[in-house]
């Protein structure tokens, strides 16, 4: 994947996006961020970046109650396999 297309999908910058259509407040495309929310809570994590947007999406899950298709916990997971196999190595 060349670093154009996968900054354009990556999960940071769905995460982005998703925060300023939500901003918009009554305008905003309600589909558009959830679906924006869930491609972050279900996409794969390529960098620390990604690690953290879908953090913040768990977070936000987390506060809005639990969904019930169990998708934040599953986001959880991954991002704890990917934070422990990617784990910065001492100088």
């Amino acid at each position: 994947m060349t670093k154009t297309l996968r900054a354009a999908t990556s999960l940071s910058d769905k995460w982005e996006r998703s925060r300023q259509l939500a901003k918009l407040g009554p305008q905003a495309d309600c589909d558009r961020v959830m679906d924006l929310e869930c491609a972050v809570l279900g996409g794969p994590i390529h960098t620390l970046d990604d690690a953290l947007a879908k953090l913040r999406a768990i977070e936000l899950s987390f506060l809005e109650g639990e969904r019930t298709d169990g998708a934040d916990m599953v986001a959880l997971q991954q991002t704890i396999c990917w934070l422990r196999t990617h784990r910065p190595q001492p100088a």
